[in-house]
């Protein structure tokens, strides 16, 4: 779309934009809870019906059971097509247990469409880029969290059949809901004193801790609810999959042997590719949130130390937000993947910015520092479950004659807890992060093209030089889309006159301008930086009025008129 984007302009469409005015009533989901897929999908397609113009909503994959990956698309259809603008592109639930970045997602649809015309900022930001939002990647295994007995971290594989104990079966000796109360907690023994490796936690006695030094224990700790199905000596080693999608993503990649959970080969099952394909087909993001949990971190790249360092231009785009990102979210630590949570390859913030020059960040929702006292004890975790939920999260201890270990008990936190947070503190989660992303999007890069300085040379000759502001965090080029050239570089172009040079400017008051060798009429220029300027210039013969025009892949496109006289 070609217009003139001025500040001013901006501050008069948002202020003077009326909301939108919904063809039917949306949805007005409650935020104090997580929606299994089917209340999920209603409420998208809600969205998509109330805001026909605003919202497009697509299946962009399948599941690994035929579950469609739902794609929402918001942007103002008045101010342009959603690939003509700065993009942000937001998703949760990679991970299936990882449950409440799809309700983040959907929180981040509500608030915007509602808050449209009514929040200046906002407004101004919606008028002027594109938000792309997948509530629900690893949508099949996510169903099955809902559906099935499930644990805190389980399922979060991808649908898949692979041989984890490498006994020429497929997940045979699956966890075991032996007690029939729909959740997969965890066993423990008690034991003649000496022979166990626990002792019960004089403080709770629901607890228990290691024996050190001269003690001596009398529990076993089991691990989780199951029984040696297939009569190897194991327990639960078996269970569906386990392929982890945020490590099957194609930049970074390694295979199983270096790392646990990844596929045979780069986006191989269809969720992380049908992530990867979205990217390729819309090449204007260049701001990426991936929602996971848990830890309150707030995470950037690279994920791995072997990975090359990120250039300092886009670092410092980075610090930005993510330092910001730090007083937004409580208790949340901004860093790099792989020295504050652990090595990961091939996941989808290294994908997104290794391979589209997208400026990605993980968070990981929800800190056990928020529970009771900011202390994340086991003792005090199990306070809060007493005083502030009145013992819902906990399924206490029973005992249970198992087939192979015999007299047991069962009991821990159910699979909805820990992770996710509860309800009273779930919708500050979800407003709280959804405002990050804001954040985030607000530093899509905004280019300004400014006021020319036209100086006449000769007859019918013009020296132009016009600046090009960018006046947010995240630059129309990242530094690592030039250096492995992921994409094409910005373009400037004069319509109206013959181009007889052109380049870019490197110092106004002396006059220094580096020159572009050939076809001075399609001026290339390596972006215009985070909070920063490029100054064009143009060597023009002719007369009357040119239009200068600025393209760029992910900042849009402007122009300006520029009178020769």
């Amino acid at each position: 779309m070609m217009r003139i984007l001025m500040s001013l302009g901006l501050a008069a469409m948002a202020w003077g934009a009326e909301p939108l005015k919904p063809v039917k009533a949306p949805p007005d989901p409650a935020f104090n809870r997580v929606y299994p897929n089917a209340e999920i999908e209603k409420f998208l397609r809600g969205y998509a019906e109330a805001y026909p113009d605003w919202v497009k909503l697509e299946a962009i994959g399948k599941g690994g059971e035929g579950d469609p990956i739902w794609a929402v698309t918001i942007t103002n259809p008045k101010t342009g097509a959603h690939g003509t603008k700065p993009a942000i592109y937001v998703d949760g639930a990679t991970h299936a247990n990882e449950i409440q970045g799809t309700e983040v997602c959907l929180y981040l649809i509500n608030y915007t469409l509602k808050n449209y015309g009514k929040l200046a900022r906002l407004t101004e930001l919606m008028d002027r880029a594109t938000f792309y939002v997948v509530p629900m990647v690893n949508v099949s295994s996510r169903r099955k969290w809902f559906t099935q007995p499930a644990t805190p971290s389980y399922p979060r594989t991808l649908i898949a059949k692979i041989d984890d104990d490498r006994d020429g079966k497929v997940d045979e000796d699956p966890f075991d809901d032996l007690d029939g109360d729909g959740e997969i907690t965890t066993m423990r023994k008690k034991v003649p004193l000496g022979q166990g490796r626990y002792r019960l936690d004089p403080r709770d006695a629901r607890l228990l801790v290691p024996v050190q030094g001269e003690e001596l224990g009398d529990y076993l700790m089991l691990g989780q609810e199951g029984i040696d199905n297939d009569g190897d000596g194991q327990v639960n080693e078996d269970p569906p999959g386990y392929v982890d999608p945020n490590r099957t993503f194609g930049y970074g990649f390694q295979p199983r042997y270096v790392q646990a959970g990844a596929s045979d080969y780069p986006l191989q099952y269809p969720e992380t590719r049908a992530v990867a394909e979205f990217g390729l087909k819309h090449p204007n993001i260049i701001a990426v949130q991936s929602f996971h949990n848990s830890g309150g971190y707030i995470l950037r790249g690279p994920g791995a130390r072997s990975e090359r360092p990120y250039p300092p231009s886009d670092a410092r785009s980075y610090d930005l937000i993510g330092k910001e990102g730090e007083k937004m979210l409580p208790f949340y630590k901004y860093g790099v993947i792989y020295s504050m949570l652990y090595t990961a390859y091939g996941g989808t913030t290294d994908h997104y910015y290794g391979r589209y020059g997208a400026f990605a960040f993980t968070n990981e929702l929800n800190t056990p520092k928020r529970l009771f006292h900011n202390d994340a004890t086991a003792v005090e975790t199990m306070k809060f479950n007493d005083e502030l939920t009145q013992g819902r999260q906990y399924a206490e201890w029973k005992p249970y004659k198992h087939p192979q270990y015999g007299e047991i008990e069962i009991g821990g936190f159910k699979h909805d807890t820990l992770r996710p947070p509860e309800g009273f503190l779930q919708e500050e989660e979800c407003h709280r992060n959804a405002s990050f992303v804001l954040f985030h999007a607000h530093h899509l890069p905004r280019l300004q093209l400014q006021e020319p300085a036209v100086v006449s040379v000769g007859p019918k000759l013009w020296r132009v030089q016009i600046p090009v502001l960018n006046d947010r965090g995240l630059p129309s080029m990242a530094e690592i889309a030039r250096i492995l050239k992921l994409h094409r570089p910005d373009i400037a172009t004069v319509q109206g006159a013959k181009v007889v040079a052109s380049g870019l400017v490197r110092d106004a008051y002396l006059n220094q301008v580096e020159y572009q060798t050939n076809r001075p009429e399609r001026l290339m220029v390596n972006g215009v930086p985070a909070l920063g300027t490029t100054t064009l210039f143009f060597l023009l013969e002719g007369n009357g009025e040119v239009t200068v025009t600025y393209e760029s892949v992910k900042a849009g496109k402007f122009s300006r008129k520029v009178a020769l006289r």
